[in-house]
């Protein structure tokens, strides 16, 4: 008889700790899942010596940054700053590399390359065959010169000047 008062004492006892443990569960069992997402210890800022915010980490060199209200991802260099690619393909519609200018658009992002002291992203994207094309340099645009007849996918070639963020090396990430 003793045993199974005994017996219910403990079933009681674990069954309140439960009411008082179990809020606790949840909430570690639903981090990670809600909406919420914010709170992830991983997520890392790019900053530069002065704590100003270069981007936010893709991967290990890559950073997304929102332009003009585009997402736009670019590579970094800690000490060297934002990649400078040295050149680009503009595309165009026209034969004469007149009118709208297009970049290449194949991510989720808008894919920033650096040239010179401008970074070209491309906004909206639409599918066609490019009809002719320059290389864009730090130095000017190359001879205009016929486009192959591959579709792909591209964006209005928009750009922003890098000085324009106010950036001082080094960079580094943080939480």
């Amino acid at each position: 008889m003793e045993v199974v008062r005994l017996y219910k004492s403990v079933t009681l006892l674990v069954a309140v700790m439960s009411l008082f443990l179990m809020p606790t569960t949840l909430t570690y069992a639903d981090s990670g899942n809600s909406s919420q997402g914010h709170r992830d210890p991983h997520v890392f800022r790019v900053i530069d010596t002065h704590g100003k915010l270069v981007g936010y980490s893709v991967t290990d060199n890559l950073v997304a940054r929102e332009i003009n209200g585009v997402w736009v991802t670019f590579y970094v260099q800690p000490g060297l700053g934002i990649f400078d690619s040295g050149a680009i393909y503009i595309c165009f519609l026209t034969a004469d590399c007149t009118g709208t200018r297009y970049v290449t658009h194949y991510s989720t992002f808008s894919e920033g390359t650096r040239v010179g002291s401008t970074l070209y992203y491309p906004t909206g994207a639409q599918v066609f065959s490019p009809r002719s094309l320059r290389v864009a340099t730090g130095n000017g645009d190359e001879v205009c010169s016929p486009a192959s007849d591959i579709s792909g996918v591209y964006g209005v070639a928009t750009t922003v000047e890098v000085d324009s963020f106010g950036l001082e090396l080094p960079f580094k990430a943080v939480q």
